[in-house]
């Protein structure tokens, strides 16, 4: 049995994969493997050498990159002197989380699995690729892949006469034990909207909030909020990076949670967490403040209002002597009854909380509640203003923007949709983290990161007399928000500065246009930023910037952004087919990035003159090149 070692390495940038990773190595302990778990950049990659079994999990980010917790390893493997038998003596296999609606679909792991064969590594089995798209999400492709890879692996190591692989539904012993502290007094929870420094890590800094207003009326259904934060700290970031925001659960969800649960512990009472663990295969593994307290652990740490994966349903089922409830927890763990499981949780969107509301008899041990229920993740919002926006008084600031940005401060912007809807089992559903967005009030502090954005540095380093043409839809218009200010800041240098233009060190060209499309439901509801757009075009004229806008309901046929690139195509095509210029694409995942792929091949055809495969290829090239970049949520 010794040989029965895997190493499972993943990266992740919201924790998404290393859940399934978790999950996956729960699978491989009940196969009686040693697993070893570790975040890639946490692992010395000359460890491989001496691996000779290896899975690596990873998403694809921005445009085909690879999250930032693995660019560590993922240079080392790109080093040049590398022999190419240097992972001879591993066998490995991969699985990508992605997306099908991104032009790089899965690029991150097709990429990492190519090199690991170039190095020498052998394919023991077959590349795995998930897609968000899938009617059953993730999970629609990583079950039956997860099924192939045990097969394979029962194969390569049989088990001895005898033994069993471990069942589903059988418990494994606990990864963490918790100690209650009773000779400490009960603490006090810092409340909802602080947050932990600790669960931020060394790139984390301070804001405070300095404005939350609401842009929408009253009566429109949907809640868009521009939020401002000011930071005494130095920061910097690139039209597309993200801010990340770490929420916490409120008041009343952690109290009905406490309840719930009804554990043998007083909520405030001191608490310490071991993590089992003998090396640290994650920042989370060491990501509690010990002691901590139950209260603080579901108002800081446990996102109690997730949706449960497969693994919840097999703790619980160990968890209760209700032979009704046991039969049908098992039930939703077998992967025969995934479309069942997806019904129940997913598609209503159904919480870790309502669940255990309806399975009252699960009762869960304090030791095993860490492991089954997620961490909360930080959520990425578009920066909506530029880095330099509210620091050149010729860029338009308002006598307000100015008084905000006091000497010293540094300032970004948000542009968020606060999640609220009702369910198809008419529950209503808030998202967690714009839930707790919607309560900051001005003064309020909280730890945030920068992330770099899916749109790349190059929409800082284009050139000002380069086209641009930006199709942000929705709150997809927050990052060209900030491409806008940051090209017309270009615009001002240029003309600040005797016809030079600087810091691309070309004389004389006039700065090019940048053209934006966007579409909301009505002009009255949610044109996010018309006022600021008009002022823009007004100082600027229309060669330099111009908006063309869609408002879907403010007519009887529905206008979206694609028709308006269709109506515009001697114009597109004249910025990107004939000026060499650039396509921006930020916004819902869902039906627009297919609608503005086929409106540009469309134009392609039509105006450049190409055939369908032509214009197909053309669009293919600039993808390559990268003159066409997607940020899609």
């Amino acid at each position: 049995m010794e040989n029965r070692r895997i190493t499972l390495l993943y990266a992740s940038e919201t924790g998404t994969t290393e859940d399934y990773a978790e999950e996956l190595g729960r699978t491989l302990e009940r196969l009686h493997f040693k697993v070893r778990r570790m975040e890639m950049d946490l692992f010395e990659p000359k460890q491989l050498l001496t691996t000779p079994f290896a899975i690596f999990m990873c998403p694809t980010t921005g445009q085909g990159d690879m999250p930032e917790n693995m660019q560590k390893f993922w240079r080392f493997l790109l080093r040049k002197k590398l022999p190419p038998n240097l992972l001879q003596n591993m066998n490995f296999t991969t699985f990508g989380l992605g997306d099908s609606t991104y032009p790089k679909f899965n690029w991150a792991i097709k990429k990492l699995h190519k090199r690991l064969l170039q190095l020498g590594g052998s394919e023991f089995y077959i590349r795995g690729e998930g897609d968000e798209q899938h009617e059953e999400g993730i999970d629609g492709t990583l079950i039956p892949w997860v099924e192939g890879l045990s097969s394979k692996l029962l194969e390569l190591f049989p088990l001895p006469d005898g033994m069993d692989p471990i069942p589903s539904h059988q418990l494994l012993p606990p990864k963490f034990t918790v100690e209650v502290d009773s000779t400490q007094p009960v603490y006090t929870d810092e409340g909802y909207t602080s947050n932990l420094s600790v669960s931020r890590g060394p790139s984390s800094f301070k804001v405070t909030v300095s404005k939350n207003d609401r842009l929408t009326p009253s009566t429109h259904f949907q809640d868009t909020r521009l939020l401002s934060f000011t930071s005494s700290t130095p920061f910097t970031h690139s039209p597309g990076d993200a801010l990340s925001i770490l929420a916490t659960n409120p008041p009343e969800v952690v109290t009905e949670a406490i309840e719930i649960l009804n554990l043998p512990v007083h909520p405030d009472q001191p608490l310490t967490i071991i993590h089992h663990s003998p090396e640290p295969t994650s920042p989370s593994s060491s990501q509690f403040i010990n002691p901590t307290t139950l209260r603080t652990l579901l108002t800081h740490h446990l996102d109690i209002t997730a949706i449960p994966r497969r693994s919840f349903f097999t703790f619980c089922a160990s968890f209760t002597t209700d032979e009704t409830h046991k039969e049908r927890l098992i039930d939703f763990t077998n992967p025969l009854y995934a479309e069942e499981l997806y019904d129940y949780t997913t598609r209503p969107r159904r919480s870790i909380l309502e669940v255990l509301q309806e399975f009252d008899t699960v009762k869960i041990p304090l030791e095993y509640l860490i492991e089954m229920i997620p961490k909360i993740k930080g959520r990425l919002f578009s920066i909506a203003s530029s880095a330099e926006q509210y620091n050149h008084p010729f860029l338009l600031p308002s006598p307000q923007q100015l008084e905000e940005n006091e000497e010293g401060k540094y300032t970004l912007d948000l542009l968020i949709a606060i999640v609220k809807y009702r369910t198809v089992i008419k529950r209503i559903r808030r998202g967690m983290c714009t839930r707790y967005i919607s309560t900051l009030q001005p003064g309020d502090t909280l730890n945030v990161t920068i992330t770099k954005g899916g749109l790349g540095t190059s929409a800082r380093t284009v050139k000002p007399h380069t086209p641009v043409v930006m199709i942000g839809p929705g709150t997809g218009v927050a990052p060209m928000r900030a491409m806008v200010w940051e090209r017309l800041r270009e615009v001002e240098r240029s003309s600040h500065s005797s016809g030079v233009i600087t810091g691309d060190g070309e004389v004389g060209l006039k700065p090019a246009k940048t053209l934006l499309f966007f579409g909301c439901r009505g002009k009255e509801t949610d044109y996010y930023f018309g006022n600021e757009w008009e002022k823009l075009v007004e100082k600027y004229g229309k060669e330099i910037f111009e908006i063309k806008t869609a408002f879907s309901r403010d007519q009887e046929n529905k206008r979206y952004v694609q028709h308006l690139i269709k109506e515009e195509k001697e114009e597109v095509w004249k910025l990107v087919g004939e000026m060499g210029g650039m396509v921006y694409v930020c916004g819902s995942s869902g039906r627009m990035p297919q609608a503005v792929r086929e409106a540009l091949i469309e134009v392609f055809g039509e105006v450049g003159g190409k055939s369908r495969d032509d214009a197909e290829a053309y669009l293919l090239s600039m993808e390559n090149e990268g003159r066409y970049r997607q940020e899609t949520w």
